[in-house]
Order: C-alpha cells, then sequence, then structure tokens
C-alpha cells in the first residue's frame, strides 16, 4: 500500500537524454500503443465470432483481421498526421464509409471519391476535446515540444 501513490519508472535511459517530465509523457504514449490494439480488438469484434466450426471461425476472424487493416490504413490516411484525433471517433467514420468502400474496390475512380471524402470527414470531425484537469497524450506531447521541460 505505501508504494500506491507512486509511479516507478525503469528505463535505461540516462537522466541527461530523458527527464522525468519527458518518461512520464512516454508511459502514455506506450499506453495509447495498447488502445490502437484494444481498437483492433473491442471495435473490430476480432475475439468474437457467430459460428461453432473451426473452418467457419477461421474465415470470419481474417475477414476481421482484413477490415482492420483496411481501416487503419484508412485512418494514417485520412487523420494519423492530426494527433487532437480519437481513433475510436475516427474508426467510426470508417465503418460509416465501408459499404461505399467496399462497392468501390473494383473502380479506380470512385474509390479515390470514396477516400477523398472520408478524409475531409475525417480532417472536420473525429477531435478529441482538450482538458486542462488531466490532458491528453497529445497536449502533453506538444507542451515538451513548445515549453522548456520541467524534471
Amino acid at each position: 500500500m505505501a508504494l500506491a501513490d507512486w509511479t516507478i519508472l525503469l528505463t535505461n535511459i540516462p537522466p541527461e537524454l530523458l527527464t522525468l517530465a519527458e518518461a512520464l509523457v512516454v508511459v502514455k504514449v506506450r499506453w495509447q500503443i495498447e488502445l490502437l490494439f484494444k481498437l483492433w480488438k473491442s471495435h473490430g469484434q476480432i475475439d468474437s465470432w457467430r459460428s461453432d466450426k473451426p473452418a467457419r471461425i477461421l474465415c470470419e476472424v481474417y475477414a476481421k483481421l482484413l477490415a482492420m487493416v483496411v481501416q487503419q490504413w484508412a485512418l494514417v490516411l485520412g487523420c494519423w498526421q492530426f494527433a487532437d484525433r480519437s481513433l475510436v471517433k475516427a474508426a467510426q467514420v470508417v465503418r460509416d464509409h465501408a459499404v461505399e468502400l467496399a462497392s468501390a474496390r473494383a473502380r479506380l475512380d470512385r474509390l479515390s471519391e470514396v477516400l477523398a471524402t472520408m478524409q475531409q470527414v475525417l480532417r472536420r470531425t473525429a477531435r478529441m476535446n482538450s482538458r486542462k484537469k488531466h490532458p491528453n497524450t497529445y497536449q502533453l506531447l506538444l507542451a515538451l515540444t513548445t515549453e522548456p521541460a520541467q524534471a
């Protein structure tokens, strides 16, 4: 219980290369990677299926994994460069356009139109609300680049 109020970080990075404030932000960035996997698993429903036949389960898992690859590709193309975007909200935008995306797969011109529309929607939407009391990870990273680091 004595350690309950502590954050213990072990690293082999020397203190002159990484301050305490920077290390705490790096830990939060690591958590963002976990949230990406959670997005794939939870919202992609990769760990659930509707059949009890092994071949159908495998087919469904592969189809869902492919869908997550397409979703991730669309996120990278549409909003990855914007740090203030919520991947959950952005993934919902991609799912909202999934039927259009699937129907356009055989026509390059139509596929380009759908992707351009998705990019426009992702640029305008899917923003995270900024927080003062508990800043988002992107706010912490931005603060590291705009303010001198505090040890």
